[in-house]
């Protein structure tokens, strides 16, 4: 008998309620739901065909004999800017959850009802997610920022990604109960592959991928004009000028590809494109045979999977209250595991690059022990738990991860 039908007969404790269920986040999910007996449950849809979200989600259900899951229907209005998700598939079942983790997204507009059926149902709510926009500074004033802060503040508890969020949060909730879970992905199997591939060394890497041994430039993440992929490789070109001889890996589709490809080419710079890899024991190589991540758009859990395989990120720096990044960039420490450049100006941005390219193997070691030590499921998985069992101390909760 399977574990999901071991549990079916229970009442799933926790529910997770989300808009998708991104493929990065299934190992957590799972990892999860182990720690919870079995007791979880995902409440999720699909995402806008043909958005730049709809990458992020595969066919992969190896989780399936561990959770539970059930649809539930979504509608998106004006492209990706407004949503609906109807829970009633959720709430409805005979043994509801008695915990909701739910997806903290000013896009949802259905987020505030939630909240105040699972209230009116004594259904324990923690809010998990940014809480603010990579667009503004933190409690900006705006009617956007002030309504998010108001539907935060309907919810039990609140789980943010990282500890400097929490702290910001805390200062303008200070009665609420706030957790961090750090947001990171399945460290489980991209630690030991980046130990292995760490030590066979670069350049019998891209020797095996068929890539030239020279310093390679790393871009990893959704091909969109947001994170500016094109300037990646007008920074290569600009270091081939100085006499750094580049190449350049992009791992990830989107709309921006053909400009690329089209740039690299004019300018005469080597440029590998992978296309999306979902898999983390195919990405995983692509990645190590790499120098250093540059982003010069925005930051996220990119930063995570390449310091996974020990790469530095190059990012411009972030403006006040990390304006410019999704809220992962407090994870770069500037001249340890990464560098920010003073601008997003290409020059600025070169300059950071040869600058750790200059240092590799050190970065490299450094990069590798902040991840171990830092970024580890486990640790996000606890974080999570410490936020269940406040709202509710009774669910059954299986051994200590740390």
């Amino acid at each position: 008998m399977t574990e999901r039908a071991d549990h079916r007969s229970n009442r799933p404790e926790v529910g997770y309620i989300t808009r998708f269920l991104p493929s990065y986040r299934r190992a957590i999910m799972k990892a999860l739901a182990k720690r919870l007996s079995g007791g979880l449950i995902i409440g999720s849809g699909q995402p806008l065909g043909s958005s730049s979200f709809d990458a992020l989600v595969t066919g992969d259900h190896s989780d399936s004999q561990v959770i539970e899951s059930v649809t539930l229907p979504n509608r998106w209005i004006r492209g990706e800017a407004i949503h609906w998700q109807a829970y009633s598939p959720l709430m409805r079942r005979a043994a509801a959850p008695k915990v909701l983790l739910i997806e903290e997204s000013p896009r949802t507009l259905s987020l505030r009802p939630l909240l105040r059926q699972a209230q009116r149902r004594g259904i324990k709510t923690i809010l998990w997610g940014h809480f603010s926009s990579i667009h503004r500074p933190f409690n900006s004033g705006g009617w956007q920022d002030n309504r998010r802060l108001k539907t935060a503040g309907l919810a039990d508890a609140l789980l943010t990604y990282t500890d400097a969020s929490r702290e910001r949060l805390q200062a303008v909730l200070p009665d609420a109960a706030i957790f961090t879970a750090r947001n990171t992905l399945d460290t489980r199997t991209l630690f030991p592959l980046g130990d292995r591939l760490m030590a066979e060394g670069k350049a019998s890497i891209r020797t095996r991928l068929g890539l030239a041994d020279r310093p390679t430039l790393l871009f990893l993440g959704r091909l969109i004009a947001e994170k500016k992929p094109e300037q990646v490789v007008d920074i290569a070109a600009a270091l081939g000028a100085a006499g750094l001889a580049v190449q350049v890996v992009m791992i990830g589709d989107g709309p921006q590809r053909s400009q690329v490809e089209i740039k690299a080419e004019a300018l005469g710079v080597p440029l590998t494109m992978t296309g999306a890899i979902s898999d983390l024991t195919d990405s995983a190589p692509w990645i190590a045979a790499c120098d250093a991540l540059v982003n010069p758009g925005y930051l996220g859990l990119s930063i995570n999977h390449a310091f996974s395989m020990g790469v530095p990120v190059v990012a411009p720096a972030p403006g006040p209250d990390g304006i410019g990044h999704s809220q992962e960039w407090v994870f770069v420490q500037d001249g340890t595991n990464g560098r920010f450049a003073d601008n997003d100006s290409t020059e600025a941005l070169c300059a950071a690059v040869g600058e750790v390219l200059e240092d590799g193997m050190s970065y490299q070691q450094r990069v590798a022990r902040f991840a171990r030590e830092e970024l580890s499921l486990e640790h996000m998985v606890d974080g999570m738990l410490s936020a269940i069992l406040h709202v509710a101390p009774e669910v059954a909760v299986s051994g200590n991860s740390l």
